[in-house]
């Protein structure tokens, strides 16, 4: 009775789990932003329904297919990140991931091999979707002055903890036969409560996203390291007109300000402006846009004229757009709060 009152325990779990991933896919094709993520939770859905199925003896000509899903779990994790992020658009590339769970579909009698294959190909999908996600963030900052409304640094925290919760089950499903039957459910339902939680918060994460840069292919080459000897003098000359753009017709005021804005004012490639900021400030472009702005906020924070404004009105002013991101980035430039560097500015 304990035996199967924790299966039945299972069963339920895994059909409020498929009902959960169901309505994370209706939610996520509400967002523009996020809908290329509806093929992953409709997956989720399905798997769900598989091992439900599975649990209670409904098979495929005695076959169960729920190893296939384990071989698709990576390309499936690695395609959602890639759509997301905008590394490409190329179909026929991203259908080739999808070939060998395919082709698994017909061996699901082999179970075990088919399972470590699938736990061994989602750790390397999972290895490159962080790998996209470092580069989504390079590039990123490289391309936009409101980069921190765009960052995905949860994500990757998200994967990581995906990884090391699939490896105890890669271990779990190893070592079943000598488990016994109550503990074996234990196991089972405390990594499914596990990848729960973890798709939850992936769905609360998308939606929550302000934006999302999903044009990483376009200006991946911005976050690439250019061997190629440059004129620093060439630099400097880009620089200061981009310089002289940004401060004189007060570009870094506009929130969203996009290097590609900058580029098309000037005339210029991106990735000549891109190199110039770099090789001449040592910033990337978010950050010499920021550091921008906080000159002139220290400016107008120490200015009585200005004593009548609010600092979080000031900070909007000169192109911030969120209070969080403000405080810390003018907190690391001068090792102090805003409110107290206008109290010792103005003291003086």
């Amino acid at each position: 009775m304990f035996t199967s009152l924790s299966i039945s325990g299972l069963t339920v779990f895994q059909l409020i789990f498929a009902w959960q991933m169901c309505f994370a896919a209706v939610l996520v094709w509400q967002n523009p932003h996020s809908r290329c993520l509806v093929l992953f939770f409709v997956f989720q859905t399905f798997l769900c329904l598989a091992n439900v199925l599975e649990s209670a003896g409904f098979t495929l000509a005695g076959y169960v297919i729920t190893p296939a899903f384990t071989v698709a779990m990576g390309p499936v994790w690695y395609l959602s990140v890639r759509n997301l992020v905008g590394a490409s658009t190329d179909g026929l590339q991203s259908a080739r991931h999808l070939l060998l769970p395919l082709v698994s579909l017909g061996l699901t009698h082999y179970v075990q091999p088919l399972i470590a294959l699938g736990s061994i190909m989602l750790l390397g999908y999972l290895v490159a979707s962080l790998k996209l996600l470092r580069d989504y963030r390079d590039t990123v900052y490289q391309v936009h002055a409101d980069a921190a409304t765009m960052d995905l640094t949860w994500l990757t925290r998200l994967l990581g903890v995906y990884a090391v919760l699939s490896v105890t089950d890669f271990v779990r499903m190893n070592v079943q036969p000598l488990t016994p039957m109550p503990w074996k459910a234990y196991w089972y339902l405390a990594h499914e409560v596990g990848f729960f939680a973890i798709l939850s918060v992936l769905l609360v994460g998308v939606i929550r996203q302000p934006q999302v840069f999903n044009r990483l292919a376009q200006y991946q080459t911005l976050s690439q390291r250019d061997d190629a000897a440059q004129d620093t003098q060439l630099a400097q000359s880009i620089f200061a007109a981009v310089d002289a753009q940004v401060r004189q017709q007060g570009l870094f005021c506009q929130p969203r300000l996009s290097i590609q804005h900058i580029a098309d004012q000037l005339s210029l490639g991106v990735k000549q402006v891109s190199w110039a900021i770099n090789s001449v400030s040592g910033n990337n472009f978010s950050n010499y846009i920021n550091e921008v702005r906080l000159e002139q906020i220290e400016k107008q924070l120490a200015d009585p004229a200005h004593a009548g404004a609010s600092v979080l009105d000031i900070a909007m002013n000169n192109g911030f757009n969120a209070k969080s991101t403000f405080n810390q980035a003018f907190k690391t430039r001068t090792g102090m709060t805003p409110t107290r560097f206008r109290h010792g500015a103005l003291k003086n």
